[in-house]
């Protein structure tokens, strides 16, 4: 497939077929997302990738638990708490779930780190809230890698990030505590054809100058 094809059909899957996906697939997709630009060569991400269904299945209901508690102490209608513990839980159903984690990185320049934790009393994450995130937007072109990458295979797959509500959750029965969750990344073979999505027109979002 051309990248570019890749990347006009791409849609986010969220029902899958049972059939698992290869552990040479996770590589190159995981591959895929390693080899994105990260801010400063930091490479600040991490993986876990599930496929056992019942890791998956003990994430899932750690998630429910915490997604019925949460939306219930709001005095959410049971509508509504139905359908978020449904949108948070569905990775359950595909074969492979990958866990994206950001590690953190170091600003390239330590005498700008210096000037703004000594002489501007800014810790280190409003220093990199204030200069645009560059963790966070290197982790989302590592996830747009792996999603194109995915497609590329004729799997299908979804960026989510409403679990990450309830990091602290997944994280306990990951056994992970030096990184911070991004998303959740449910892949399959799609048992759905999504209808094509709307886009804004190129003038509505774009000045050429």
């Amino acid at each position: 497939m051309e990248l570019k094809d890749a990347i006009l059909t791409r849609r986010s899957i969220r029902k899958f077929i049972d059939e698992p996906v290869s552990k040479e697939d996770i590589k190159d997709i995981i591959l895929a997302g390693m080899n994105a630009p990260s801010a400063c060569n930091s490479q600040c991400w991490k993986f876990i990738a599930l496929t056992d269904k019942s890791k998956i299945d003990e994430v899932a209901d750690a998630l429910e638990c915490a997604t019925r508690k949460f939306y219930s102490s709001a005095n959410a209608s049971s509508e509504l708490v139905e359908s978020r513990v449904k949108l948070t839980t569905f990775f359950k159903k595909a074969p492979c779930v990958i866990f994206v984690f950001n590690t953190g990185m170091k600003y390239h320049d330590s005498r700008v780190t210096e000037l703004f934790e000594n002489n501007l009393q800014y810790s280190h994450k409003k220093m990199v809230s204030v200069m645009g995130s560059p963790e966070i937007l290197s982790i989302g072109a590592c996830i747009q890698n792996m999603l194109l990458t995915a497609q590329e295979k004729g799997l299908g797959a979804c960026w989510q990030c409403d679990p990450v509500l309830f990091s602290k959750d997944i994280c306990k029965v990951l056994n992970v505590t030096d990184s911070e969750l991004v998303s959740v990344i449910p892949v399959g073979f799609p048992a759905q054809t999504p209808r094509e999505k709307y886009l804004k027109s190129f003038d509505d979002v774009c000045t050429i100058i």
